[in-house]
């Protein structure tokens, strides 16, 4: 499993971070359903 440090949620407006980097697109599904999009690691 990921070791995740920081979490960052955004929504319509957050398209790009600086130093976000070396990304990793997550599709998963939760106890609650599946999120509106995929989680982006970096």
């Amino acid at each position: 499993m990921l070791e995740i440090e920081i979490a960052v949620i955004g929504g319509s407006g957050l398209y790009q971070m600086d130093g976000l980097e070396d990304l990793e697109e997550i599709y998963l599904t939760t106890p609650y359903g599946k999120p509106s999009d995929k989680i982006l690691v970096g």
